[in-house]
């Protein structure tokens, strides 16, 4: 049964016009949500939807040809729709030419059958016509959507070939031709014309909608997802695995020492690291797929969702990140900049309520990883040994934090930090306070930039800082302690505590250079001998004194330090200035503080061990 037009009635025609329009705007809001599905979503259906694109085309025209050959009143309408719905997805943009062959073959089979028998010289020409239409639009596909002089010339010259070679045997007998030719070629030319200005309206207020939709769903600067998608999809994760039981991993990370790069070189180089981080994570994620997300949920932390993730697949999978992110350098100047990341992982459990409880284990190991000296991995609260082997002096040092507390205020308030550099023994992988004579490793602009980079990942900007009486008398350190405590990275207050005093020493000048500076000046006496009682009996131009308790378990040894602490309490009297207990260990220690003595400044691990400052 070979398909048959028949000419109808202009005002019929204008009707066939209108119910045409109506229909291609139902057929482009579907087809415009498939593409949406198809192109711009990431995930692991846009292959499936590029696929149906294909089955949905064939089916349509398909449909729309049957209706035209059992509808001779309305069969001009329903073929001129099933040939444009077979032209129009071939203008698609970022099909691949597989796609394109095959969507071409749709219209060449609609051409096929609509020009059988093809044995005139006529319906020949047009068919080879076709064929070399077919291949020029391929050419110029990603210019037909948009521009309009281009995409009424394909239609034109499509139009053209399929109405005005169509056998004779097409027309129903008694109907005009040329009428038939006429309606035909215009309908197909209001339709495709409407579809034109149609599609760039709506694509032109979906970009729109994606633009506002990025700006609410992406970060700006990194184009990462941001905190709002993570809350959204983090919980969908969940979700998921709570309803298959498919594993679910999270990451979180801390770009390292960011408040420092920060400060030290602008925000301008800042931005560039967070940029290349986001980058590299990204192109490593990529690698495994589609499925894992990157989110950033604060200035330089990030969340890493792995679904369908175990711990074990999740380890080289953030190994990975951490080694490329480490391998990167932000140039500043002459000046390389090294990136390093600290990671918390974490695998949803079966007790857990909801990606809240998972959250707060990667939180939780995060701070393990910052506590074990940053650039680390750490999963459910145990660190790995990733570092390389090869590791630079500098990246060995480190001051630690332990705070100072006031009793007198409610809650035992944090009054200042000491900051005591430690050293990081690569033999038993542990922390420990550095020796005298480990110091010479270290040059006064290193340790100048370790006290910087401690100093402003702390909270409470009061520090302290004990400091060996070469380095006190030393015109060099007391300048740059003086021009870090004026500068804009400099704490709200310093305190500096003269480890031993030396009797030859220029004591009264060194005290006033560094109060000039605004610098306060503590006298560690736990070791004070004769001598040195006699020099500062004559003069003690200090505005504290320090004592520590030995670290000793023995009882009598710590009550014999307490006797000794208790005197240097009443001598800090006499002076009318203050003194700072270190080395508490127990209640009952801070409780003879408080009672016997009335000291008021203690400090100890009683309160908290010496801990890497964290960033808060």
């Amino acid at each position: 049964m070979n398909p048959e037009i028949n000419a109808v009635p202009y005002w019929l025609w204008a009707i066939e016009l209108v119910v045409t329009a109506f229909f291609m705007f139902g057929y482009l809001t579907v087809y415009l949500n498939m593409t949406r599905h198809a192109f711009d979503e990431i995930g692991s259906h846009q292959r499936l939807w590029r696929m149906g694109l294909i089955p949905m085309t064939y089916c349509t025209g398909i449909a729309l040809n049957v209706l035209g050959l059992y509808s001779l009143t309305y069969s001009l309408m329903f073929y001129s729709l099933a040939v444009f719905v077979f032209v129009f997805p071939i203008t698609d943009e970022g099909i691949s030419f597989i796609e394109y062959v095959f969507r071409a073959l749709g219209i060449i089979m609609v051409g096929v059958i609509h020009h059988l028998p093809v044995i005139a010289m006529l319906q020949s020409v047009g068919f080879l016509a076709l064929l070399v239409w077919v291949v020029a639009v391929y050419i110029v596909r990603s210019h037909v959507r948009h521009h309009l002089l281009i995409n009424v010339l394909m239609n034109v010259v499509y139009a053209g070939l399929f109405w005005l070679t169509l056998p004779g045997s097409a027309f129903r007998s008694g109907d005009s031709q040329l009428t038939i030719e006429i309606q035909g070629i215009l309908l197909y030319m209001i339709i495709a014309t409407g579809v034109f200005y149609g599609w760039n309206g709506m694509s032109a207020s979906r970009k729109k909608t994606q633009q506002i939709t990025k700006i609410a769903n992406y970060d700006t600067l990194t184009h990462a997802k941001s905190y709002s998608l993570y809350h959204k999809e983090s919980a969908e994760m969940f979700a998921t695995y709570r309803r298959t039981q498919k594993p679910l991993t999270m990451v979180e990370l801390d770009v390292d020492h960011f408040k420092v790069v920060n400060d030290q070189y602008g925000h301008l180089l800042g931005n560039q690291v967070l940029i290349l981080v986001v980058a590299t994570l990204q192109d490593c994620l990529k690698y495994y797929g589609d499925e894992y997300q990157l989110y950033r949920t604060g200035g330089e932390e990030f969340m890493i969702g792995l679904p369908n993730t175990d711990l074990k697949q999740a380890v080289p999978v953030v190994r990975r990140c951490w080694e490329k992110v480490r391998q990167q350098v932000c140039h500043y100047d002459d000046q390389a900049v090294k990136i390093t990341i600290s990671l918390g992982v974490s695998q949803a459990i079966e007790t857990d309520a909801s990606i809240e409880n998972v959250y707060k284990r990667a939180d939780d190991s995060l701070y393990i990883s910052k506590q074990n000296g940053r650039d680390t991995i750490t999963v459910n609260g145990k660190s790995l040994q990733v570092k390389q082997e090869t590791v630079t002096v500098s990246d060995d040092y480190a001051f630690f934090v332990q705070g100072i507390y006031d009793d007198t205020t409610d809650g035992e308030a944090r009054i200042r930090n000491e900051l005591t550099l430690h050293y990081h023994d690569r033999k038993t992988n542990k922390w420990r306070p550095i020796q005298q004579n480990e110091l010479k490793n270290l040059s006064i602009d290193r340790l100048f930039r370790l006290l910087k980079e401690a100093t402003v990942n702390l909270v409470l900007q009061r520090v302290q800082l004990p400091m060996s009486s070469q380095d006190f008398f030393n015109p060099e350190v007391s300048k740059r302690l003086t021009a870090f405590m004026r500068s804009a990275d400099g704490p709200e207050t310093l305190t500096v505590v003269l480890m031993r005093l030396s009797a030859s020493a220029p004591l009264q000048n060194a005290v006033h250079s560094y109060r000039l500076a605004g610098i306060d000046v503590v006298l560690d006496v736990t070791k004070c001998d004769a001598e040195m009682y006699k020099t500062l009996d004559k003069t003690h131009p200090f505005d504290g004194l320090k004592y520590t308790l030995p670290s000793s378990d023995d009882l009598g040894i710590r009550a014999r330090a307490l006797l000794e602490a208790q005197k240097w309490h009443t001598q800090a009297m006499d002076w009318a200035i203050p003194i700072i207990i270190s080395g508490i260990t127990t209640r009952s220690e801070v409780e003879w503080a408080q009672t016997q003595v009335k000291i008021h400044q203690l400090s100890g691990d009683f309160y908290g061990a010496p801990a890497l400052p964290m960033i808060g």
